[in-house]
């Protein structure tokens, strides 16, 4: 059997796939404040079928208001709900599926206010 491409790092490919929406990435910046609204991508488990990868990933959005955190993080989950994603070089996300709904949580600094969400995200591999 000839060897498969890898499944996307699906981190990458949310990051990407909500970077028009907010700031985005996988860690919270030092100047974390400078960069509001951001949101953070984290896969924190899944596992695959061997044609598609299943990842349960944890989407937070952080921003200066109550407000406007879980304005953004609506918006993320619409955008993640709403059907296939493609980012080229990077990969396919057919479907996500929320698992444990918005949710405000704690940040460290009381400046900022964080919206909490998981969903199950399925990828495939593109060759």
């Amino acid at each position: 059997m000839a060897d498969l491409a890898p499944f996307p790092d699906v981190e990458d490919l949310l990051v990407q796939a909500l970077a028009d929406l907010t700031s985005t990435g996988t860690v919270y910046p030092p100047d974390l404040e400078q960069q509001l609204p951001f949101t953070r991508v984290r896969r924190v488990g899944g596992g695959d079928d061997q044609r598609t990868d299943t990842a349960l990933v944890e989407v937070e959005t952080a921003a200066g208001t109550r407000a406007q955190a879980w304005q953004v993080a609506r918006t993320v989950q619409q955008r993640l709900i709403s059907g296939p994603l493609r980012v080229a070089g990077v990969g396919v996300m057919d479907r996500a599926q929320t698992e444990i709904g918005l949710r405000g949580v704690l940040h460290e600094n009381p400046a900022v206010r964080c919206v909490l969400a998981t969903y199950s995200v399925s990828t495939r591999r593109t060759s």
